[in-house]
């Protein structure tokens, strides 16, 4: 392709430069309309907006007349056809015409003037110049269907598109279910009712699976697999998930410009043969196997998939599908454990080591199980893949591919990572690929011998250890079972054409909702705001090869960080319209445009506990030291009397000063009067308002009628007068920084107060266990496991059962940190376990 782009720069002529006379000046002509339509013509109506038409040969009314009339009425009118072209209007046409003309519809010129007259834009099936139409054949009398696209100007554009985005809906999917995992780990019962069917397959002997086991699900040709269910008839066929109906469109010369400039966002292998200007530039979203065969890809254009596999069908996305088969997924393996990752609405990572243990299953067995009882109940199939971590389960699910399972045991990943190539690891990209091949190595197995130092001298030292570890299956990384979100935004690169500023402005106020509203359901609030702009290249034509696409663009960014919480979209709005002031970007060339929001605070909304805090009665608490804060200015119909400053530092070993009315000394007392109504006294400390999210703030000082300024400058103390208090930091763990002398009574006197484990005690040893794995503090792990199997060898099997769970938490930080096991001893002398 660039050989091609190369070789049309030599031959320029001057005006060869993507379009060429020709291009400029179809351009120039374009403009003058908009101009002439703009300021010589008085608009009386929207009846063709979205219509741009094209006059070929001689008609009544005059192609001149067309054109003031679809001024006048908000239409288009192009001299020559464009991509954008809707219409064509004729009278007469040869059929040498009509075969080079494509698809466009070609409309009879009454059908302009009769949709002025009836004031709507009419049906033009009844205005077609040639149909196929038999006569003796009964004609069907349609509806009319308003079938213009919209753009970004239009007020219902955002709801339509997120609605058919695809990718909008799988970031959507993703994102609930890592709230639905997080929020079902956080309910205090649990119960599994799919467990009791695993009591149905039949145990075998001496079946031992070595802990831990990750499983990697993927369903397959998710899309394809969804809309088969109500097309079984094409099932064995090759069959695309896309927008487009058809391979082929019109073509134009613009557009054939803009399609080669388009090539490099194919897959690899698509050459420019494969699509030209008359190809459809939609893209394949999904594809089963038996068109893969034939070289289709997800992501290509369906114009060249079409001529890679002439026979493929196509299917309409099924967004309803999607959402139902998905759900299904997830709640059928949250029957069974609560230990998932959730990937998106088709994958997720599954520990499973626990099931193995209870139930004494087989790989084999919980895989044969599990995948039939998904296509039981999603009518889908899937594939699934196990490891002792997530790179190995992943890379097992590759084989196991389609509608299978694969087990990567442990001895075997040496030998089977050493066939995977470099760029199934994830995280190695293009650029990585390009170094790497630069050194001679092209698989796993060559970066298995090839030394650290130059790995590390090539990618960087931390890149390079961990590209050595991958290759060798080592993954360190752990199954994440809470999401934390770390941002929400919303974004937009189709249908972006401006046409003023108040177009861009107005979208931008839609988009500033959008996200807010996105806020609001994930209970979050927000204190910096992105905002990230596509602009047309200097290089790329007007008009995209995909119509109304964003095509060729040059992308911007520019962030703002607030001094407050942002509580409503006007402030997003706000802040956005602000950053896209000082990026200087001309509204008509806006191709993209998205608002991010990060460094997100969780809601803490006003509930009984805190009306309660601020209504009750100070009352003594235990001595503390105070430190003295001025109080906040409050505008009030009585001045307040100062009080007594209790100020200094305590002397010799004296405690500080205690109040007498609460701990802490900052509470103020306001009461205002009012004549109609009297408000009760309400004792406020307002260093804590002050720390409150804006939206409650504001509900409190609503709330109890306060005036309070609180953005105020206030008087710092006096640097001796201060009473430095230190915070401590956040601990991992409840025993972190303990040395295993200052563990072991602990851990006796637990023993010795329980009659049986806790869920949450084993849980949290377990988790300090693993980090010390995870800290290389493996000589203490040692000691600690001698002691625990020692002493609770001399207890009942509940603790036995405790003893194994804390094992298989720790030798997760140990498979992470070093790739292998701990040597610990597992078994206990007892005739029950």
């Amino acid at each position: 392709m660039n050989r091609n782009r190369r070789r049309r720069n030599e031959d320029d002529n001057g005006w060869a430069e993507w379009g060429g006379y020709f291009e400029a000046k179809k351009s120039k002509l374009q403009e003058q309309f908009r101009e002439t339509a703009a300021t010589e013509v008085e608009k009386i109506s929207d009846i063709f907006k979205g219509v741009a038409i094209i006059v070929n040969g001689l008609t009544n009314p005059s192609a001149e007349e067309l054109k003031k009339l679809m001024a006048e009425h908000g239409g288009v009118f192009h001299i020559y056809q464009h991509s954008s072209t809707t219409h064509i209007v004729a009278s007469n046409l040869p059929n040498v015409k009509i075969s080079k003309l494509g698809s466009v519809p070609i409309v009879k010129p009454s059908w302009i003037t009769d949709s002025i007259t009836l004031g709507k834009l009419l049906d033009y099936r009844r205005y077609l110049l040639y149909t196929n139409q038999s006569t003796s054949q009964p004609k069907l009398d349609f509806p009319v269907v308003n079938r213009t696209a919209k753009t970004a100007s239009d007020p219902d554009f955002l709801g339509e598109f997120y609605n058919n985005s695809r990718l909008h809906l799988i970031a959507t999917l993703g994102a609930e279910f890592k709230q639905l995992v997080a929020e079902l780990r956080d309910r205090p019962e649990r119960h599994f009712p799919g467990r009791e069917k695993l009591l149905e397959i039949p145990t075998r002997l001496n079946c031992f699976v070595p802990a831990p086991v990750i499983m990697h699900i993927d369903m397959d040709c998710f899309f394809v697999s969804v809309g088969l269910r109500t097309r079984p008839e094409l099932r064995g066929q090759p069959v695309a998930v896309t927008h487009a109906r058809r391979a082929q469109i019109n073509a134009n010369k613009e557009r054939e410009e803009a399609v080669t400039m388009n090539l490099d966002r194919q897959p690899e292998m698509i050459e420019v043969q494969m699509i030209d200007g008359k190809s459809s530039m939609s893209e394949v979203a999904s594809c089963s196997y038996e068109a893969r065969k034939c070289g289709v890809k997800n992501g290509m254009f369906l114009g060249a998939a079409a001529k890679l596999c002439p026979d493929i069908k196509t299917i309409p996305y099924d967004f309803e599908g999607y959402k139902e088969v998905s759900m299904t997924l997830y709640k059928t393996i949250a029957s069974y454990t609560l230990d998932i990752e959730a990937v998106s609405c088709d994958e997720m990572y599954v520990d499973i080591t626990e099931i193995f243990r209870i139930f004494n299953l087989s790989v084999e067995d919980w895989a044969r199980h599990i995948r039939a009882e998904i296509m039981s109940v999603t009518g889908c199939p899937c594939s699934t893949g196990f490891g002792a971590n997530r790179l190995q389960a992943r890379l097992a699910t590759k084989k196991a591919k389609p509608a299978g399972s694969y087990y990567l045991r442990p001895d075997d990943v040496e030998a089977y990572m050493a066939e995977i190539a470099l760029a199934d690891l994830p995280g190695v990209g293009r650029a990585t690929l390009q170094k790497l091949k630069g050194l001679g190595l092209e698989t796993c197995g060559d970066v298995q011998v090839a030394s650290l130092s130059v790995l590390q001298r090539e990618l960087g030292s931390k890149a390079g250890e961990t590209l050595l570890e991958q290759a060798r299956g080592v993954d360190k990384k752990p199954l994440n079972f809470h999401h934390e979100r770390k941002s929400v935004s919303a974004e937009i690169n189709y249908g972006i054409r401006f046409k003023s500023l108040d177009e861009c402005h107005n979208f931008l106020e839609s988009l500033s909702n959008e996200v807010w509203n996105r806020l609001d359901e994930v209970k979050m609030r927000a204190r910096c705001v992105s905002l990230k702009l596509m602009v047309r290249a200097a290089d790329a034509p007007v008009e995209t090869a995909k119509f109304l696409g964003h095509g060729i663009c040059d992308s911007f960014s520019k962030s703002t960080t607030t001094n407050y919480v942002i509580t409503d979209p006007k402030s997003i709005y706000k802040e956005a319209k602000s950053l896209y002031e000082k990026l200087h970007v001309d509204f008509a060339e806006l191709r993209g445009m998205g608002i991010q929001l990060t460094k997100l605070e969780k809601i803490a909304p006003i509930n009984p506990t805190l009306n309660k805090f601020l209504q009750k009665t100070p009352t003594k608490r235990e001595q503390i030291p105070v430190v003295a804060v001025p109080k906040p200015t409050v505008t009030s119909s009585k001045p307040i009397p100062k009080e007594k400053s209790t100020r200094g530092r305590p002397k010799g070993g004296k405690k500080a000063p205690t109040s007498s009315k609460n701990s802490l000394s900052n509470f103020f007392k306001s009461k205002k009067e009012n004549a109609k109504l009297q408000h009760k006294q309400v004792e406020i400390d307002f260093e804590v308002l002050k720390e409150l999210p804006q939206d409650i703030r504001d509900e409190v000082i609503r709330e109890y009628n306060l005036d309070v300024d609180l953005a105020k400058p206030k008087p710092q103390p006096a640097a001796e007068d201060k009473i430095l208090v230190p915070t401590e930091t956040k601990k991992r763990s409840h025993f972190e920084g303990l040395q295993w002398c200052q563990l072991r009574p602990i851990l006796y006197a637990w023993m010795k107060s329980e009659k049986e484990p806790a869920n949450v005690d084993v849980e949290m040893l377990g988790e300090h266990f693993k980090q010390l794995a995870l800290d290389r503090q493996i000589d203490m792990l040692k000691i600690a496991f001698n002691f625990l199997h020692r002493t609770f060898g001399q207890l009942d099997c509940r603790w036995h059962r405790a003893y194994h769970a804390i094992v298989d938490l720790t030798q997760q930080g140990m498979l992470a940190r070093y790739g292998s096991m701990l040597f610990v001893n597992k078994d206990f002398d007892c005739c029950f376990c």
